[in-house]
């Protein structure tokens, strides 16, 4: 029974990643088109980081407060309820002829995929505290393979719905018909159909876990924020959460934008955007999955932190410079650049928090820069998409900058932070923080 639950937990994680990398090929740009069409107000491109704004936001919201409405009311039913958003999300996701639809269809669906908190205390439940890292690595696990699988996934199936799919208005490119909607029909309907598997299994493998008698029954909502506004006051702590935040939010100004740029300055589609992404997922689980220990080795964790921004910094900064002919060998040098900077980089920020936080407030700060890495994934892409408009190379000076104003407050804090010889260093939490995500 304990594999299964643990089976059905890791699919629901795995679901969300894979429903978030799904649409990271297709949606930009999906969006940009039907933004110009209906006449946005605010512009095209603000348009498109407006629909990454808004699902990032919700799990900001919701991600506590799923957690704490946990406690009062027990795990199976909040599991179960976000499942049932996520498909609800996906389907109307399905029928996103209309900016609007579409903005709607993702603010449910990251109300639906804020559940991690839930699933982590479900975990938390039914796993003996010497086996817990374990268990939780799996979902650590989960967001990585999902991420890897998710964009070169959702590349393919939007081609494929082109083709087969016929609705609404069809375009002649490269000698054959396309239908737009078709692709994001198909990109719908397989996330729902995914989200409605993963909710069949959970009704029939996922029991209540949490123990009434010691559920907290007059919580209040607010409870779940308490120490967010102070937690940048706390010495380290404060610098270390700053670190995370202009990190998560500069690679999003990246990571939002490179489906634009490949498309309207390099002519890259969907498909070939898919795989691109897959890369960067790939490399960056091999270089956390298996070099972490050894770059722990090497340079020591304040170390990392510190080589990371600058590594960041050059990878962001390169995207957009190669002509049509250098493009692919450019990227690769890019994807390098960011997976060796982001390799050293979360694992030290996990660790260095973990280490300079007493040991009966590590759960709430670990929360807190989870949730914080949430706000930043929703306010990278509406600075960088506004910066698009007024020039395509400026969100990647500016992400750049950000690291290099990152990589300051690191070496500032290198005399600060306690001495990093712990026992064994953690591997990245089980986050989308990875960068490569949310």
């Amino acid at each position: 029974m304990k594999d299964r639950r643990i089976l059905t937990l890791f699919l629901t994680i795995f679901i969300d990643l894979v429903g978030f990398g799904i649409v990271i090929p297709v949606l930009p740009n999906l969006t940009k088109d039907v933004a110009m069409k209906q006449g946005f107000f605010l512009g095209p491109d603000v348009a498109v980081g407006l629909v990454v704004f808004f699902y990032a936001f919700m799990q900001f919201i919701f991600s506590p407060l799923w957690g704490s409405l946990s406690d009062r009311v027990g795990r199976r039913p909040i599991i179960l309820i976000s499942i049932v958003l996520s498909s609800l999300g996906y389907f109307m996701l399905g029928f996103g002829s209309s900016l609007w639809l579409i903005y709607a269809a993702r603010i449910v669906s990251g109300i639906g995929s804020a559940n991690i908190s839930a699933a982590q205390a479900y975990i938390a439940d039914i796993t003996p505290p010497h086996e817990r890292a374990k268990k939780m690595g799996l979902i650590g696990a989960a967001f990585g393979l999902g991420f890897i699988l998710g964009p070169p996934l959702g590349g393919w199936l939007y081609h494929l719905g082109q083709a087969m799919i016929e609705t609404g208005p069809a375009q002649l490119v490269n000698g054959k018909l396309i239908h737009p909607e078709g692709g994001l029909r198909m990109l719908g309907y397989f996330c729902a159909a995914l989200s409605l598997l993963n909710l069949v299994m959970a009704w029939f493998t996922l029991p209540e876990s949490l123990n009434r008698e010691i559920a907290i029954k007059k919580r209040r909502f607010s409870e779940a924020f308490t120490g967010l506004a102070s937690v940048w006051r706390v010495k380290v702590i404060g610098e270390l959460f700053l670190v995370n935040f202009i990190y998560i939010a500069a690679f999003m100004m990246m990571q939002i934008n490179n489906s634009l740029l490949w498309r309207e300055h390099y002519g890259i589609d969907e498909l070939h955007m898919g795989y691109l992404f897959g890369v960067i997922g790939l490399c960056s689980a091999v270089i956390q999955g298996g070099m972490i220990g050894l770059f722990q080795k090497w340079i020591g964790v304040k170390r990392m932190l510190m080589y990371g921004c600058p590594l960041v910094a050059v990878g962001l900064l390169i995207v957009p410079l190669p002509s049509r002919e250098w493009f692919y060998p450019v990227q690769v040098l890019s994807i390098l650049f960011l997976t060796i900077g982001n390799g050293l980089l979360m694992p030290s920020i996990n660790a260095l928090v973990s280490i300079n936080t007493p040991p009966d407030e590590q759960g709430k700060t670990l929360g807190l820069l989870q949730s914080l890495s949430s706000l930043a994934r929703a306010i990278g892409p509406v600075i960088s998409t506004a910066l698009y408009a007024a020039f395509y190379m400026m969100p990647y000076i500016a992400a750049a900058l950000l690291m290099m104003i990152a990589f300051y407050v690191a070496v500032r804090l290198s005399g600060q932070i306690r001495n990093e010889d712990a026992p064994a260093m953690p591997k990245p939490a089980a986050e989308t923080d990875n960068g490569f995500v949310s």
